[in-house]
């Protein structure tokens, strides 16, 4: 496919202004939670003098935010605008105290952050799984749906490019809590944009007992439907089942039937299951590689450094994003995931004998491409293993437990940098990459079940 065919294709999905005012708006508070986490790791680390507590503090928001899924449903049950509304509220107010204690002279305590930290997690307003449930209803299913998502996982990696550079500039200007008040701004506007967006009020269509799709894959669904916009009120149609990244109709690569007693979760298909199982070990694995940057960043005196090496990886994680939209893709998602991890794997084993700032973002490179195809990949994944009206909570699940592995990674890097020093965390990324990809490739090659 030519580029200039590739950027006409993207082009396509902004044509309707209400889908594009809908998508800038969403960037731009997604863009608070790209700043959000150099900021608050170190407004907790010049609070404390603790670089071990502010990992800490880091891991205990990022498990608190395994309420996602909660939100995720209440918004299918009762509309994307009251939901987000309170939500983002809730958060905006949060992260006012946080910034009102950091202020304070003499510091806070550990507890205080970590306390801090819970209802940071707690309140945290998930942008993203929204603004994938309103591109279902914007998209028809199929092909123009994966590009959909594929430009929103680009979109959302430059978003990891910007956002450490912003976050790298208030590090530079000030003390660390100003960035909190930036966050609080942005997540304002990103949540308004949403909730402003025709398709908030939408809620998911009740589970029709009759429908085979609870019980059993996609296999013997007919094709994806030509339409080329919203059929109805309740958004595109989805009468013909999942698909895959191909846009082709075929059944889960890894089995995805779903147990009578979990029609109403995600979590009862297997197929689902062995996604999260593998973007939990991805999560793992790109926590310990940003923290381990701003360990080091840290030990050298220069925190911000951490911020542009950072954007280094997010501008590679916008060229392999955009590179792997433009593509084809013939493989079942194990073996696609395979890849990815394994390219995160073997360039993180490679960057952790870096000594040089600039040797570590040359290898780094080859990580940040792995990152938007492999968000890609799962997202799409977790369409063709669910029936349609799980996909929302299915979607926010694998940022869950994406989040939830970030959290358990950001709380080794601590341990990590305290035994080995600031060096070791990439080695153990690595090693976690390499584990996961070893997994997916297992998955790949057990023939499918249906």
């Amino acid at each position: 496919m030519s580029g200039t065919a590739v950027a006409g294709s993207y082009r396509t999905r902004l044509a309707d202004p209400v889908v594009a005012r809908t998508f800038v708006l969403a960037l731009v508070g997604r863009l608070g939670h790209a700043v959000l986490p150099l900021t608050f790791l170190f407004t907790v680390r010049q609070s404390t003098d603790s670089f071990a507590t502010a990992a800490a503090a880091m891991a205990v928001f990022g498990s608190t935010t395994l309420v996602m899924p909660v939100q995720a449903r209440l918004a299918d049950r009762h509309g994307q605008r009251v939901v987000l509304t309170c939500v983002a509220a809730g958060f905006v107010l949060v992260l006012g105290a946080a910034a009102l204690v950091a202020r304070g002279s003499g510091g806070a305590p550990a507890a205080a952050w970590l306390a801090i930290s819970v209802l940071l997690g707690l309140t945290a307003p998930a942008l993203g799984p929204p603004m994938r449930a309103q591109w279902r209803w914007f998209v028809p299913e199929g092909p123009a749906r994966v590009k959909a998502y594929s430009l929103d996982a680009v979109c959302e990696e430059t978003l990891y490019l910007v956002g450490p550079v912003v976050a790298a500039a208030v590090l530079a200007r000030g003390p660390a809590w100003h960035g909190l008040v930036l966050v609080a701004g942005l997540i304002v506007v990103g949540a308004a944009g949403l909730v402003s967006s025709p398709a908030a009020t939408v809620t998911a269509a009740p589970a029709d007992p009759d429908d085979p799709e609870i019980f059993a894959g996609q296999g013997n669904s007919p094709g994806p439907t030509d339409a080329t916009g919203p059929t109805d009120a309740t958004g595109p149609t989805d009468a013909t089942g999942p698909t895959d990244a191909t846009g082709r109709n075929d059944a889960p690569a890894s089995g995805g039937s779903a147990a009578p007693g979990r029609r109403g979760s995600p979590l009862g298909l297997a197929g689902m299951r062995r996604l999260l199982a593998l973007m939990a070990g991805f999560g793992c694995a790109s926590a310990l590689m940003y923290t381990g940057v701003a360990a080091r960043a840290d030990a050298a005196g220069h925190p911000g450094w951490a911020g542009y090496v950072e954007a280094v990886v997010g501008a590679a994680s916008v060229t392999g994003g955009l590179a792997w939209g433009a593509r084809r893709h013939r493989r079942a998602w194990p073996a696609q995931l395979a890849g990815t991890l394994g390219l995160l794997g073997i360039s993180l084993c490679v960057a952790s004998a870096m000594t040089s700032w600039w040797l570590l973002g040359v290898v780094l490179v080859g990580a940040g491409l792995a990152v938007s195809p492999s968000y890609t990949v799962a997202f799409v994944a977790a369409d063709a293993e669910t029936p349609p009206h799980l996909r929302t909570e299915a979607s926010t699940w694998v940022s869950t437990i994406t989040n939830l592995g970030s959290s358990g990674g950001t709380a080794l890097a601590g341990v990590v940098v305290g035994a080995w020093g600031a060096g070791a965390p990439l080695a153990v990324a690595g090693v976690v990459a390499l584990v996961a990809a070893a997994a997916a490739g297992s998955l790949a090659a057990t023939p499918s079940r249906s």
